[in-house]
């Protein structure tokens, strides 16, 4: 029996078997014939596959196409393949990838938003400085980033609680509820479509219960480490754009998580917070390189990591998993964020293929942006460790679209515009 994603479901396919939605409700019967109007309800109802028994020729128009205009679809999908470096999908996967990321795309265009995220960082510095005042080296920037960080207390405290076998769950509930800052941002998670818990969780014991005592200190590590970062003046950088990037792989790779093994959704959002962290660390220290870095990226059209690794000997993935090390964070978060740009041959391990895959998602799917133009393809060899089928990126783009703007309102502070300002 042959599976078609929805999403390249045609008008005319023939059902080989009975479509049953994923609250076991009935849809249609086998034998049934596809319509627009049938393709569209499956899309509502959250149906990501569909069994056929043979693709025919479309009778009519079909799928996206019925919403959007040919000049609509034709801009989204050179926006797609630009992100890409003007390279055409050449797997299945990324057929999938492509066809999702053209309907988001030519949503946004219709809607009259901007298709492209606003650049994070600009390229127009004010001082050339001379080469020796940017020397960059990873022990030397590590060394000051631990140094300038400044921690709430409620940190330490759970950092070892997380790290003692003998902490206990009412413990840790009674740890983080004496930081009211904290247990809010916290409490407002634990009512988020992340959890999708029927009535509201009032209290940090009832989200202590409901999460799980360690799981719920990882976030309250991550949460921390966000608001250490949030509002430091970092010059040229568009903040609003990076932490929507942020968001929106940490919504990514928790939709996925859930869906292989829910019992690391927290470790992948959070992973997926701060994977960036590295990057946001090189604007600070470095800027005119990373300006440079930047604009070289975009003359070869290539992803900014690859150009990173030449240049400097290593990119931010490393950089931010070893500074997530030093933090005293577990190491299990630390290594998928180390890893999150490694070789294809070495991402062996879920967690760190899943972190990947969802950066690259992210930037075809997502919001916001964390300085690169451009995006590799998620490599067969990583799809295959996170192993779950093509059709599920379909549901995952409509699930994170409804999650990224809630999630990124729970972490947003002060009064940004987003706006790209250097400050004095």
């Amino acid at each position: 029996m042959e599976y078609v994603s929805v999403s390249r479901l045609k008008s005319g396919m023939v059902l080989s078997g009975d479509l049953i939605a994923p609250n076991g409700r009935f849809i249609l019967p086998k034998g049934a014939r596809l319509t627009p109007k049938n393709i569209m309800s499956l899309k509502i109802w959250g149906v990501s596959e569909v069994p056929v028994a043979k693709a025919k020729e479309p009778e009519e128009p079909g799928g996206d196409d019925l919403l959007y205009s040919s000049a609509v679809m034709e801009e989204a999908r050179k926006m797609v393949l630009d992100l890409f470096s003007g390279i055409p999908p050449a797997s299945s996967l990324m057929e999938e990838v492509f066809t999702v990321a053209v309907r988001v795309s030519a949503g946004r265009i219709a809607e009259g938003l901007p298709a492209k995220s606003p650049e994070t960082f600009t390229l127009s510095l004010p001082v050339k400085p001379r080469i020796s005042d940017e020397k960059i080296d990873m022990e030397d920037i590590l060394r000051t980033e631990v140094g300038l960080s400044s921690f709430p207390d409620v940190y330490f405290r759970v950092s070892e609680a997380l790290q003692s076998p003998k902490s206990s769950v009412s413990h840790i509930a009674d740890l983080i509820s004496k930081d009211t800052a904290l247990s809010a941002i916290l409490l407002k998670l634990a009512n988020s479509a992340i959890y999708g818990v029927p009535g509201r969780v009032d209290s940090i014991s009832r989200a202590t219960a409901l999460i799980g005592g360690r799981a719920l200190s990882l976030l309250a590590l991550g949460v921390s480490a966000i608001q250490n970062f949030k509002d430091i003046p970092v010059e040229w950088v568009n903040m609003e754009s990076f932490w929507k990037h942020s968001v929106s792989v940490a919504v990514i790779a928790q939709i996925l998580a859930s869906k292989k093994n829910p019992r690391i959704i927290e470790q992948a959002f959070v992973a997926g917070m701060l994977h960036d962290i590295g990057r946001l660390v090189l604007f600070r220290h470095a800027p005119f390189t990373m300006a440079r870095l930047i604009t070289a990226a975009a003359e070869r059209r290539a992803p900014l990591t690859i150009i990173e690794k030449e240049v400097l000997g290593f990119d931010h993935g490393e950089l931010g998993g070893k500074l997530l090390e030093r933090w005293n964070f577990p190491l299990s978060l630390s290594d998928m964020v180390l890893q999150s740009h490694e070789t294809e041959e070495q991402v062996k391990d879920f967690p760190s293929a899943l972190l990947a895959a969802s950066d690259v998602l992210a930037a075809t799917i997502g919001e916001g942006n964390s300085g690169s133009l451009h995006a590799s393809p998620i490599p067969d060899s990583v799809w295959k460790v996170v192993d779950l089928p093509c059709s599920v990126i379909d549901m995952t783009a409509r699930q994170a679209h409804r999650q990224i703007s809630e999630i990124y309102s729970l972490f947003k502070g002060g009064d940004d515009d987003g706006k790209t300002v250097p400050h004095s």
